[in-house]
């Protein structure tokens, strides 16, 4: 999908995150076939899925202005996990896998469900569990960028590649580096121990983080051996490490940040860099989201706050947006549009130069209730949520927007407590 992009520079492009109204010509979509996969998709799941099992069945959302009312998809064993569009016609949902996080701790195979712009699609799988041939994935994440091309990642290092209607089977990453370990890190099998995330910039590049500090990036259809992060503890140097969701973003195939607990990761597009991020030294704990639009330019959020980044003017000091905590994704489709979303439903947006107040907009998670909120825009005339219940609704512009106003801006938003 091709998105125009406006040049800001500068101190201008802070003004524009911060104090401009949403703006940017609505993008060109184009429908796309509904995927299927490849891989086997008989495998029933590794256990008993939960007692509640959803009676209700893929609903249609009807396009309304602003938030549409939420509907449902049926979730798999294991929940929704993440989310990503490519128009307002075609979404892709992963899912499944061993969350560790949900009530029952449901364990599935790992499944893709697609989205035509109506209804959800029966989710299928990519990663089958049959026969103890490989652990069912962990919190399993998806990105995908006009071409197309998805990345599913899961928190066990596994990955597989799609274009919307085939997916490869799941190969592990290269065993990475061991680095001491870290005592805030629990292991497997602890709610929020082992997550992923991934960013791909175009149909040739894509960037893989998880939660305990490994980064690899994806060239063609070939991954990088993973390297490792390291952290000091006191006096001693450990594995990186978050309890909870991180989160990546690639502008283009040379820009990449990532964000693991209170260490910022940056990509080159030869090597990664770390550097302090703007929470608080000790945050190892709690969901972290990032959104980079333009290179260098970066949107991230983490517990109730949100800190923009810019060339030259480094992270601001975090802003309180939502007084619910549990920020856990945020997309910036343009330099002046962002959404954020937090575990409990809500969204909270860049909206005339302010954030507006959380706004519920799906309900709840109560099966899936650490599976986190999953969000995209792929404009800003369009954007999705979805819970890992599998209660969705879909955002659609009222008119589309006026051009960005760079200049004559009002002075940025003093931050809140």
């Amino acid at each position: 999908m091709a998105v125009r992009r406006r040049a800001v520079t500068g101190a201008a492009l802070i003004l524009v995150l911060l104090t401009s109204a949403c703006s940017s010509p609505s993008a060109s979509l184009v429908r796309h076939a509904a995927p299927t996969t490849s891989a086997p998709t008989t495998s029933a799941p590794t256990s008993t899925p939960p007692s509640a099992v959803p009676t209700t069945v893929p609903t249609p959302v009807v396009p309304v202005a602003g938030w549409s009312r939420p509907a449902t998809s049926l979730p798999p064993a294991g929940g929704f996990t993440s989310l990503s569009c490519i128009s307002d016609v075609f979404c892709l949902a992963a899912g499944g896998g061993s969350n560790e996080a949900d009530a029952s701790s449901s364990t599935g195979p790992g499944v893709v469900a697609s989205w035509d712009g109506a209804i959800w699609s029966p989710p299928a799988t990519y990663f089958a569990t049959a026969d103890g041939a490989a652990p069912p994935p962990w919190l399993p994440a998806i990105g995908c960028t006009d071409g197309p091309l998805c990345a599913v990642v899961d928190g066990s290092g596994h990955t597989s590649l799609g274009d919307g209607t085939t997916w490869s089977p799941p190969a592990a990453l290269a065993p990475a580096p061991v680095p001491p370990a870290d005592p805030a890190d629990p292991g497997p099998g602890h709610p929020g121990s082992r997550s992923a995330a991934v960013s791909c910039a175009d149909s040739q590049f894509c960037a893989y983080v998880d939660n305990t500090g490994h980064l690899a990036t994806l060239h063609g259809t070939t991954w990088s051996a993973p390297q490792v992060v390291t952290a000091r503890s006191r006096d001693s140097t450990v594995a990186l490490f978050q309890s909870g969701r991180v989160g990546v973003s690639c502008s283009n195939p040379t820009r990449c940040t990532a964000m693991v607990g209170a260490t910022v990761l940056d990509w080159d597009g030869s090597s990664w860099s770390t550097s302090d991020a703007p929470w608080a030294a000790g945050a190892s704990s709690g969901d972290t989201a990032v959104s980079c639009r333009v290179a260098g330019t970066c949107v991230a959020v983490h517990g109730s706050s949100v800190s923009v980044r810019t060339p030259g003017s480094g992270w601001s000091a975090p802003r309180f947006i939502d007084g619910n905590g549990h920020l856990d994704a945020v997309t910036c489709p343009t330099l002046a549009m962002c959404m954020a979303a937090d575990a409990y439903g809500n969204i909270v947006r860049l909206s005339g130069g302010s954030w507006t107040a959380p706004l519920k907009v799906v309900p709840t998670p109560v099966t899936y209730a650490g599976d986190g909120t999953s969000l995209s825009c792929p404009s800003d005339q369009f954007c999705m949520v979805l819970n890992g219940d599998g209660d969705y609704a879909t955002w659609q512009a009222a008119t589309p927007s006026p051009a960005v106003a760079t200049t004559t801006l009002p002075p940025a938003p003093v931050a809140g407590p």
